[in-house]
């Protein structure tokens, strides 16, 4: 329990007493799954939500022309997979494993049932969609630009300012996540991610090298800044 309650980013337990976890905990059993398994996939009954306690998680689904498209990416003390209260049904993407993970799994049943034992875990869930709300926009507002070094720039952004950290300048991005995964989040190529990667580690907006990569977030707010981009927080 002290793991689960300690987890960076768990804001659904905020507010509540050492009992009302460990009732959280015993609804929400955890699962392993391992490097490239799949938690759920698309047209699966969305009827669960899920906290990732450790790894990292895709979620995408594949286009009628077979092309792969991120929807997002979760990381230890994220929710996934709260659909099913909306009045769609399904799962409109598949979750999958970058690394081996774990995830506590709550069934709707029990969610919605803990919500009027614990009115406070409501409230936590309300933020928490609101929250994810505002990250959408920034990244649908990264999209929106032509330039193949904003949008790039942008989405980069949005997960240093939703991951990060201890330090207030640089995030280093989970070894799991490649730049084919960074690529198709910001609607490029490849090779075309990976020559931006250089020339932005040049002019000290990116760090690390090889697979490893940071974000300097004072720097690359500046870069947007400097171009007239509007930096949405």
């Amino acid at each position: 329990m002290d793991e689960l309650w300690n987890m960076r980013g768990l804001n659904l337990l905020n507010g509540l007493s050492e009992n009302e976890v460990e009732e959280v905990l015993r609804l929400a059993p955890p699962r392993s799954y391992r490097k490239g398994e799949y938690i759920f996939f698309a047209g699966d009954a969305a009827d669960a939500l899920y906290i990732l306690e450790l790894g990292t998680v895709k979620v995408s689904y594949v286009t009628l022309n077979g092309d792969e498209k991120i929807l997002n990416i979760f990381r230890p003390g994220d929710i996934f997979g709260e659909l099913f209260l909306g009045k769609y049904r399904q799962r409109v993407g598949e979750a999958q494993a970058l690394d081996d993970v774990i995830v506590c799994k709550m069934s709707e049943e029990a969610f919605l049932a803990l919500t009027q034992r614990v009115p406070q875990i409501a409230l936590n869930f309300i933020r928490h969609l609101a929250d994810s709300q505002r990250e959408t926009l920034a990244r649908t507002h990264a999209l929106m630009r032509a330039d193949a070094k904003y949008r790039l720039s942008g989405i980069l952004l949005s997960m240093a300012r939703r991951y990060c950290c201890t330090d207030p300048d640089w995030f280093e991005l989970p070894a799991s996540l490649t730049q084919e995964d960074i690529a198709n989040m910001a609607g490029l190529n490849r090779s075309t991610v990976s020559s931006l990667i250089n020339d932005l580690r040049r002019d000290g907006v990116l760090g690390g090298t090889g697979r490893s990569l940071s974000v300097n977030r004072t720097a690359i707010e500046a870069l947007l800044e400097e171009a007239g981009l509007e930096v949405l927080e």
